[in-house]
């Protein structure tokens, strides 16, 4: 009845928001009669979208607004090429053109806000997660695929995502607020947001300051049921018993609710015309109850427990940055350093996959009771806290104006400090192990990079323009490995890696563009990821090696960029070729310790086309497609991988159809509308085995009126209650065959959007 009694006072609200239409402050923009170019700065220098020549996806903040976009999983099912892996708000790793991240410590995706990189090594158990940010007041996010080395550096191999904010404005004071209360269907409950920001010049045309927050709930939608007698295996212990008929004595209900608060905070101060110094500051939470997973099996929105365990999750991110640029008379000067760090922690369930795990030693895992009064093991769980903090520092000078040639050149550096503690204290190993350490594992990694690079074109005659880049990075890392518990073997002593490495990465592109409406360009370059430390792993395994180097991918890529028909029809595509070679590889030799290894390549190719056309002035139809033919080349038993296989969790064919229609009304309004679908094909995971998760489409809608300082709309998202399954998540302790947990979506939800502008 909340829930009802909430969805009808948003409704309510936006009802009055059009009844007030006459008070409009002024004319709102009429439907447009072409496609709007978004100036980007991809190439670290300003340019459009149609001037430059790499694969690229950019939403402006005011597309986000109008597409309803609150969080990066969204974007990325709305563009081609891109895929991701995920457990919910702040645990999405992504992945662009078949490069997946499985093995090794760093990403294959560079990750941007502003000026800051946010792509450091990783040892977290639920992979290279990038953190989860508010959209909100954002300027723009651009979405760059293929490698990105020569200007973004290491974990940019497979692409870079930015995110740009708008800067404070020195010259006239602004406000915003955003309300977005919605109900999720199927067992969800009432979700809210609230968002605002203002802009104050401090000194006219000297220094503003530009302040945004935003507090979000999203009730949950999936279950914890606690159920006893909780069934055990069926047929020779290789089947979960039927969880869903047995008893409950403990409901949950919506285990999943995530709040997010958080905001940021920039001073920008112009002595000059020349100087601009930037100051910010950002800080953000996200706290779940628990993961986005279900059960497989039995595949329906809850998590079936033998004990009560929670899983709570939260991830707490710290950014401080200053960016200091000086424009001389034909060189700008830019200097970016931050300094960011990240606290996460999670717990997780761990007592059916040790009664599964353990009994297995004993004989069929059936037969080893959940109870301890019967013998068995009795609730577990396993912890781990991962902080990681990272310095940084960019300095680079590039051309200015419109001269033939234009150049760029930088260095770059960053010390990184990771640790990570995964705990698990089992009482109900002290009978069977005399202790009740399963395990107690601590890992300290630290890293430092430093990098020098280069970028310069020339316009050469008949319209062509060549471009040359280079980076040369190198890198030094050190890690200490301590462990102890059952799971360690008997090892206790401290166990230290040592890795370094150094190389070169080239890009070369040559662009032909006779006209402002057509760009044709070839691409090739190279990216790569650093390699790191392994820990020494005792007796009687074989000998890892004492670390592994970088893995790399050469890639060639041809594309164009067309606008025809007064503009109202564009079309962008490509197609690449990728050779992926040394891919690091997690080894597992069977004696219960792994490590990374270089070994295999994949071969990758595929393409991408992004179509939008003005049927009639307001309406607008884009249609975005994107094909990856991703497998291994070569076989590797101790990694898993078989020739031919595909990479893991990379979809073959992504599309995304919308139609957006604005239609304009009295009193200086325009109606909107929007109709969207999402389609994700099929993806192979692995947890315990390998797995086929299906593909799924995604339907949301969009309706209502605009005006000049306001807007109000209803939407639906996921329309169809559509239950798609994301991604596998994989176990802090062991991955049973009985039993996947799989990331799902939110049902249909339900909902109002009321936006104001002062």
């Amino acid at each position: 009845m909340m829930k009802q009694y909430c969805l009808r006072r948003a409704l309510v609200a936006l009802g009055c928001c059009m009844a007030v239409s006459g008070a409009a402050w002024a004319q709102v923009a009429p439907p447009s009669q072409d496609l709007e170019e978004i100036v980007v700065t991809a190439e670290k220098r300003e340019s459009t979208v149609q001037k430059t020549p790499i694969s690229m996806t950019v939403f402006s903040g005011v597309d986000l607004q109008a597409q309803g976009i609150a969080d990066l999983t969204s974007v990325a099912q709305e563009v081609p090429g891109v895929s991701f892996k995920t457990s919910g708000p702040g645990q999405t790793e992504f992945e662009m053109r078949g490069l997946t991240s499985t093995g090794g410590e760093s990403p294959t995706v560079g990750f941007y806000l502003d000026e800051t990189a946010l792509t450091p090594p990783a040892m977290a158990q639920n992979g290279k997660v990038v953190i989860d940010p508010s959209l909100f007041d954002l300027n723009r996010i651009e979405i760059l695929r293929g490698p990105q080395g020569t200007l973004y550096g290491s974990g940019s191999m497979g692409g870079t995502i930015k995110l740009v904010t708008n800067q404070p404005d020195t010259k006239n004071f602004s406000a915003s607020v955003e309300g977005v209360g919605s109900g999720t269907y199927n067992g969800g409950g009432f979700n809210h947001t609230e968002n605002g920001m203002i802009n104050i010049p401090l000194v006219q045309d000297l220094a503003a300051v530009r302040v945004v927050v935003t507090d979000k709930y999203i009730e949950g939608w999936i279950d914890r049921d606690v159920v006893s007698p909780f069934p055990l295996e069926t047929n020779g212990s290789t089947t979960r018993g039927n969880v869903a008929a047995a008893p409950v004595t403990d409901e949950y209900r919506h285990s999943n609710t995530e709040t997010l608060h958080g905001g940021r905070a920039t001073l920008l101060v112009t002595p000059t015309d020349r100087l601009s110094v930037t100051a910010s500051v950002m800080y953000q939470r996200i706290a779940q109850d628990g993961p986005n997973t279900i059960d497989v099996p039995p595949t329906n929105e809850v998590h079936y427990q033998p004990f009560d365990v929670p899983e709570p999750f939260n991830d707490t991110f710290n950014l401080y940055s200053l960016t200091a640029k000086y424009d001389f008379d034909s060189f700008q000067v830019v200097s970016a350093t931050a300094d960011w760090n990240r606290t996460q922690f999670q717990t997780q369930d761990i007592s059916e996959a040790m009664q599964d795990y353990i009994g297995g030693f004993f004989g069929p895992a059936a037969e080893f009771p959940f109870s301890t009064a019967d013998g068995g093991l009795g609730a577990g769980s396993i912890s781990e806290a991962d902080y990681t903090r990272q310095f940084s520092e960019e300095l680079r000078v590039a051309s200015t104006g419109d001269n033939a040639w234009q150049w760029l050149v930088g260095g770059y550096y960053s010390t990184f400090h990771a640790t990570s503690h995964v705990y698990s204290f089992y009482e109900g190993f002290t009978a069977l192990f005399g202790t009740d350490n399963l395990a107690d594992n601590h890992r300290l990694l630290d890293v430092d990079q430093y990098a020098l690079f280069g970028e310069t074109s020339y316009q050469l005659p008949d319209h062509l323009k060549a471009t040359v880049g280079l980076r040369y990075f190198t890198y030094h890392s050190d890690s200490a490995t301590s462990v102890s518990g059952v799971s360690a073997n008997g090892t206790s002593a401290t166990l230290f890696g040592l890795a370094q490495n150094s190389g070169v990465t080239p890009k070369f592109n040559l662009a032909y563009e006779p006209s402002d409406e057509l760009t044709v360009y070839g691409t090739v370059s190279k990216g790569f990821r650093p390699g790191g430390p392994n820990s020494p792993i005792p007796s009687p395994c074989p000998v890892a090696p004492g670390q592994f180097g970088p893995d790399s991918v050469w890639s060639y890529e041809l594309g164009e960029k067309v606008k025809m028909i007064n503009s109202r029809v564009s079309i962008n595509g490509d197609v690449y070729y990728e050779n992926w070679s040394n891919i690091q590889q997690e080894v597992a030799p069977g004696c219960g310790f792994k490590f990374t290894a270089n070994a295999g390549k994949a071969k990758i190719y595929g393409a991408e086309l992004e179509v939008a056309v003005i049927l009639v002035p307001g309406l607008v139809l884009s249609q975005n497609a994107g094909y990856t033919h991703a497998t291994n080349s070569t076989t590797l038993e101790s990694a898993g991988v078989v020739a031919g296989q595909r990479l893991l969790d990379v979809p073959q064919v992504t599309a995304n159809t919308s139609v957006s229609y604005k239609y304009p009304l009295p009193n200086a309004m325009n109606l909107v509308a929007r109709a969207t679908n999402s389609y994700v094909d099929s993806i192979q995971d692995i947890t315990y085995t390998r797995n086929t998760l299906p593909a799924y489409d995604l339907v949301g809608a969009r309706l209502g009126v605009e005006a000049d300082r306001w807007s109000a709309t209803l939407f639906v998202d996921n329309a169809t209650n559509k239950l798609a399954l994301l991604s596998d998540t994989g176990a802090l302790s062991a991955n049973i065959s009985i039993l996947n947990r799989v990331t799902t979506n939110q049902p249909r939800t339900i909902g109002a959007d009321l936006n104001f502008k002062f």
